[in-house]
């Protein structure tokens, strides 16, 4: 399983320092890295926007997970700023558009479900997405608590076959990340565990527990 660290930065000045974290730790190096945009009219937050990215150039290959209302507007922005992957909501109004205009240009492209939207809702999407995005939590502000019943909603996908990666983003810790890799989720994105204290020991022990 891989694990994705986050960034969910609502001023300039958090994403300077939890960007920088995550840049000195070893075991992340030349990996992914997943940055949040909130626009506060899809869900209650408001965060950093694309310029603010652009401002510190990383090592890291880039994914946004676009938790807005008009999530098109971003889409060359993003481009532009070396995103190479773009995550846009299955609740969105003329998804389906969206995910064409984002793989018209050349970049993966994945949905996101909220914990209480049927994911049968994914299903038409199936063929066209690089990655599945279940949200454990209550979209937009991390620091909430886990979601237990998405883990049955990534067995139920695993079930259905088709899909090429499912993840977890949301309150993923040491308490709960080995059910997840139980449950067949191909990744987990991770933003509070990993920032609070020091991030290489808070890898090294997530590695640990889900290897037992």
């Amino acid at each position: 399983m891989q694990i994705i660290p986050s960034i969910l930065a609502t001023s300039p000045e958090q994403y300077q320092k939890d960007f920088y974290k995550l840049s000195k730790c070893e075991g992340l190096k030349m990996g992914w890295v997943h940055i949040d945009f909130a626009d506060n009219i899809f869900v209650q937050n408001e965060t950093v926007k694309v310029d603010t990215v652009e401002k510190f150039p990383a090592d890291f290959k880039k994914e946004a997970h676009l938790m807005v209302s008009e999530p098109k507007a971003w889409i060359d922005d993003l481009i532009n700023a070396g995103f190479e992957r773009i995550i846009v909501h299955v609740e969105i109004e003329g998804v389906a558009q969206v995910i064409n205009y984002i793989k018209s240009k050349g970049i993966e492209a994945g949905i996101a479900i909220k914990n209480e939207t049927a994911i049968e809702k994914l299903e038409v999407f199936k063929s066209k997405i690089d990655t599945v995005l279940i949200m454990s939590i209550v979209a937009g502000f991390q620091g909430q608590p886990f979601i237990p019943q998405v883990l049955e909603k990534v067995r139920q996908l695993k079930s259905m076959g088709g899909y090429a990666r499912i993840g977890v983003d949301g309150a993923v810790r040491d308490k709960n990340i080995r059910e997840i890799a139980d449950s067949g989720a191909d990744f987990v994105i991770v933003g509070s565990y990993l920032l609070q204290g020091d991030t290489d020991e808070n890898l090294e022990n997530l590695w640990e527990v889900i290897n037992g």
